[in-house]
């Protein structure tokens, strides 16, 4: 039951995760090809990097998180309400597998490129 569980919250984070970089892909996409002269090429290029420094970011934060564990005590006060979407894994494991997809999408965006 909670292997189950488990893989049930992991292709949750892997589903919200491909939501997050499908939106922000877009985002930044549309943000290329409207300031880069109207080029998809600019358009690819943006959402490339935009998303690459996205998933940077999310890693140097989740490597942070996980090298302060033993010093300081975690705050986190809405466990009640994570624990009605994900049962088994936790916050920083969700943050990982966002990243993850982060990179997926910026390497689609590379291949179309």
């Amino acid at each position: 039951m909670k292997i189950k569980g488990l893989f049930m919250d992991l292709i949750k984070a892997i589903i919200f995760g491909l939501a997050v970089s499908a939106a922000m892909g877009l985002l930044l996409f549309l943000g290329g090809f409207l300031f880069g002269s109207f080029q998809v090429e600019n358009g690819l290029e943006v959402g490339k990097d935009g998303l690459l420094i996205l998933a940077s970011l999310g890693m140097f934060l989740l490597a942070g998180m996980l090298l302060s564990k033993g010093k300081k005590p975690e705050q986190f006060v809405e466990i009640e309400s994570w624990r009605k979407h994900f049962r088994i894994i936790g916050y920083k494991t969700v943050m990982g597998v966002l990243c993850l997809d982060l990179l997926g999408a910026a390497s689609v965006f590379d291949g179309l490129l």
